[in-house]
């Protein structure tokens, strides 16, 4: 029998006991046979489970995903014959449409449904299941439903035939059926109440009972209804209240109803003679163990597995009461800085462990007033409570909580770092529903991150204008590729040994709205953070390699021209394949084209980077190092990546100046040409910066000491002026 808690237990329990064996002697026993009892107490509850309950996972269209043995038992079918279908395929056509119609609309709002349906199996015969069904929601998977039900074809036929007996006549009721049986007639009286449910919940309240065969009954014996509701607590009272006037209006109602430690399923129908309603007619069936394991089941959907916290839908759930019930309470949201980095480099089990340490770290931080969530990858929530830490505190306190989230985590015999940005929300200061909360604590969270992450940001309403001011721009940048708005200039490198254009860098203008030119560092961060640098960067790409080809054809000399490209660029799987296309497309031979990229592209995925840079080379494609010595600096790179230009960072040739980096520059250059590296000066403005460059050997330099970057029609016209050279 398939275990509904996966069939991995086993091997979980080898390596736990192993890990076992690292801890101290004198506890190993004692934590193996909780272990052991824990993973039996499992296979318990997955056995009763398999052994009691019909359970079904379909997805957002209801094809099935999975079914247990007893479904496949029930229904006759095998499960590749179920696997992929929807439920029709035991449909029975009793109920009518409407019936599905409004199981369908619970569902898709969130909602739990209950019912009694009539399934078909295979081979023709019908059978009734009592059915619950779960949503379930996923961030990355979207929408699941979970389906528990049991078979009450028994109880149904029992009820069929109890209606038609009572209808007719009460001598073939059973006394002591192990069920709840009532009758009321026109004036609301009991004229019926037995069963052995009824004798142990009603008896010791001092309500007698109305059996069959009872004297009493014969002679027409009954009970008030309004009466005997004095017996029960109100809540209970007042619920059956309003079902019995639902069904002495012609309707048929089922519910569940909890009399002390038992959960009782009452279906109670209208009794029709002559198209009146003469009275209703009551069944209650024991569920008590089916509602608990249904409990139980529902929370597990409530939780996310990998960090042993709750997941969005235990969040969306929570938040919505804490709102019905006025509680106050602190929004935390939280962004681990850099997980992707550690994830990419260093694998997933080890993201998986780091994300479960910090878990951890935080529950250990919160040991009381909090509750923490998983968004999904590496973001979290935790909700604060307010008599725990006022909205005002929990700045105070996120900011603690970054210092110990800072503190380095030991996995596999490493030390690992992480820091997390935080955004801060309050109910009801900063919101009344749970989206105003989140986008208001995913205001400050953007916030966090704007100041350079690592902090905590309360929300204020001052981020809803930053917020439109991005929205806006994301806007602009979309219509301003369409409407063609931005555009290259180029700048012109040049050899100081020949005195002559050795190439040219292309860089990006944007004429916003035909307004006002906009620089770069203004919208490419943003760019890259939103995705529009995929596009972006294909434009500049394309129009560089066209315009490259037109000034090759016109005579122009000049051996590459340069692109920069994004890290964001290069993360996409068609990256290479989309620059060999415009090669292709726009006739530029390969040699001519020099890509740029910038040291902390080196944080990422080196294997991958270093394939892909490799396949470019083996195109023809030439690569270069731009701005040096700004960042990661790692000589060891520049050796076992197919670069062929190092550029060395414009930061050092002001300092040149001051005497200040006049070594380190120097240095550079002479490794860069031990390397068989082509090397060339960013930002040169000074003849005092030209000098020092020809003194230690590097010959290519870039700069407005020779030229601004040129609109593409003054190119063809360039030429160094006779002070300069």
């Amino acid at each position: 029998m398939e275990s509904i808690f996966g069939t991995g237990s086993k091997d979980l329990l080898l390596t736990v006991k192993d890990a076992l064996h690292k801890e101290s002697l004198s506890n190993i026993n004692l934590l193996e046979e909780k272990l052991e009892d824990t993973f039996y107490k499992m296979n318990l509850m997955s056995y009763a489970v398999n052994e009691t309950m019909i359970i079904a996972l379909t997805d957002h269209a209801g094809k099935i995903l999975y079914v247990n043995d007893k479904f496949t038992e029930i229904s006759g079918y095998s499960r590749e014959e179920l696997i992929g279908k929807t439920h029709r395929v035991i449909n029975s056509f009793t109920h009518p449409s409407e019936f599905f119609e409004e199981l369908w609309e619970t569902i898709l709002n969130g909602q739990t449904w209950e019912g009694e349906i009539c399934n078909k199996r295979k081979n023709g015969q019908l059978y009734w299941v009592k059915t619950y069904i779960l949503p379930i929601n996923t961030i990355e998977q979207g929408t699941y439903f979970l389906s528990i039900r049991t078979d009450i074809t028994h109880e149904k036929e029992n009820e069929l035939r109890l209606k038609n007996n009572i209808i007719n006549s009460f001598d073939t009721v059973v006394r002591h059926v192990n069920n709840l049986i009532f009758r009321l007639d026109k004036e609301l009286n009991f004229t019926l109440l037995t069963g052995k449910i009824a004798t142990e919940y009603f008896l010791e309240r001092g309500i007698p009972m109305i059996h069959p065969s009872n004297e009493l009954f014969a002679e027409q014996t009954s009970l008030s209804f309004n009466r005997t509701m004095d017996y029960f607590p109100k809540e209970i009272s007042d619920r059956l209240k309003q079902n019995i006037s639902k069904v002495f209006l012609g309707k048929e109602v089922s519910y569940k109803e909890w009399f002390g430690p038992k959960c009782i399923h009452i279906t109670i129908s209208p009794i029709e003679k002559e198209g009146e309603i003469m009275g209703a007619i009551g069944i209650g069936n024991d569920i008590t163990e089916i509602e608990k394991t249904r409990r139980k089941l529902s929370e597990l959907a409530y939780e996310d597995h990998l960090t042993n916290t709750y997941n969005t839908a235990a969040l969306n759930r929570d938040i919505q009461l804490k709102i019905k019930l006025k509680e106050k309470f602190s929004f935390l949201y939280i962004d681990l800085d850099r997980f992707k980095n550690i994830n990419d480099s260093l694998g997933h089990v080890t993201g998986d462990l780091l994300l479960q340490k910090v878990s951890k770290r935080m529950k250990k931080f919160y040991n009381e007033g909090a509750k923490i969530y998983r968004m999904g990858g590496d973001e979290f929530v935790i909700l604060l409570e307010d008599n725990y830490f006022s909205c005002r505190d929990s700045l105070s306190n996120a900011q603690l909580l970054l210092k110990e989230i800072e503190k380095p985590f030991s996995i596999h015999e490493m030390e690992l770092y992480i820091s997390c940005s935080i955004g801060i929300s309050c109910f009801p200061e900063h919101g009344d529903s749970y989206n105003a909360l989140h986008r208001a604590a995913d205001l400050a969270l953007n916030e966090s991150k704007d100041k350079g992450k690592r902090t905590a940001v309360l929300y204020t309403s001052e981020y809803e204008k930053g917020y439109i001011d991005k929205l806006s721009l994301e806007s602009d940048i979309r219509m301003g590729l369409k409407k063609n708005e931005f555009f290259l200039v180029y700048q012109p490198k040049l050899n100081l040994i020949t005195n002559k254009v050795q190439g040219y860098e292309a860089l990006i203008r944007w004429n916003r709205k035909g307004k006002n030119i906009i620089p770069p560092n203004e919208y490419i961060p943003f760019a890259e953070e939103t995705g529009l640098i995929i596009p972006i960067g294909r434009y500049v790409l394309k129009e560089a390699c066209k315009q490259a080809t037109q000034w090759l054809k016109e005579g122009l000399s000049f051996s590459t021209i340069s692109v920069n490209i994004s890290p964001v660029e290069l993360d996409q799987n068609d990256f290479t394949a989309n620059v060999k296309y415009i090669l292709h497309e726009t006739g530029l031979p390969a040699h001519y084209l020099e890509l740029e990229i910038t040291e902390n592209i080196l944080m990422k995925n080196l294997s991958k980077l270093s394939s892909i840079l490799e396949d470019l080379k083996q195109h023809g494609v030439r690569i270069a190092m731009d701005d040096f010595g700004s960042g990661f600096s790692n000589f060891r790179y520049l050796k076992e990546l197919p670069i062929h230009t190092l550029k060395i960072d414009q930061v050092f040739m002001n300092q040149i100046i001051e005497k200040r980096d006049e070594v380190i520059v120097s240095s550079i250059i002479k490794i860069g040409k031990s390397l068989g590296l082509e090397v060339v000066a960013e930002g040169v403005e000074t003849e005092e910066v030209i000098q020092f460059l020809k003194l230690h050997n590097c010959e290519i330099v870039q700069g407005f000491y020779y030229s601004k970057p040129l609109r593409v029609e003054d190119v063809p016209g360039f030429k160094l002026v006779a002070s300069q050279t």
